[in-house]
C-alpha cells in the first residue's frame, strides 16, 4: 500500500515537472477588445469562439482531447467576455484557445497566455491589465473574392459552435461559396 501511495506522489510530482498538470490555477473570466486594425475603432458583432482542451500524459507521449467551448459577440464598444472553468486543482486542462472572426476582416486564432507575447498581422496586441485590444485587419473586396485561404476565413474543422459557423457562412455567401 505504501509503495502505491509514493507512487501516486511521484506520478504527481513527474507530471507537474512535465507541465501536463497545472497545482492550481484559476481559468477566466476571459475579457477583450476587437479593434479594427487601421482605424483602431471597434467591431462590433465579432465572434469570439473559446475552447478548452485536456492534455493526456502518457509513457509514449502526451495527446489533446476536446473539453469544451463558449462563445461571445462583441457589443457596440467592441467588447466581449467569455467565462472561465473557473478554479482548478490538479488539473490537465489548458489555458483557453481563443478564434475571433468577423465577415469581411482576417481571424484571430491563439492560446490566450500566448496573446501576450504574440503578434498578429505584424501589430503587437495592447495590453490593458488583463484585458487584450485585439486587431483585425479589414479585408478589401479584392481580398475577399481570391481564393479561401488559412488567413481569411477559419477552417472548417476548427469551428463547431453556431454563432462562428453562422458568421463564415456569411462571408462565404458574400464569396459565392454557398
Amino acid at each position: 500500500m505504501r509503495e502505491k501511495f509514493y507512487f501516486l506522489i511521484a506520478l504527481v510530482i513527474l507530471s507537474l515537472q512535465a507541465g501536463c498538470l497545472y497545482a492550481v490555477r484559476h481559468d477566466g473570466p476571459y475579457h477583450g477588445k476587437v479593434v479594427d486594425e487601421q482605424t483602431h475603432e471597434p467591431i462590433e458583432g465579432a465572434v469570439v469562439l473559446g475552447s478548452w482542451w485536456v492534455y493526456h500524459f502518457g509513457l509514449g507521449g502526451g495527446y489533446t482531447t476536446y473539453h469544451d467551448a463558449r462563445e461571445a459577440v462583441t457589443d457596440t464598444n467592441g467588447e466581449f467576455t467569455i467565462k472561465g472553468e473557473g478554479l482548478r486543482i490538479l488539473s490537465s486542462l489548458k489555458p483557453m484557445s481563443i478564434l475571433v472572426y468577423k465577415s469581411g476582416y482576417t481571424y484571430i486564432d491563439h492560446n490566450w497566455d500566448a496573446l501576450k507575447t504574440d503578434t498578429v498581422h505584424g501589430e503587437k496586441i495592447s495590453w490593458e491589465g488583463d484585458t487584450p485590444t485585439l486587431p483585425l485587419k479589414k479585408l478589401t473586396e479584392e481580398e475577399r473574392k481570391k481564393d479561401l485561404d488559412s488567413k481569411t476565413i477559419p477552417t472548417e474543422g476548427s469551428v463547431p459552435n453556431k454563432l462562428m459557423r453562422l458568421e463564415i457562412n456569411k462571408e462565404l455567401s458574400f464569396r459565392g461559396r454557398l
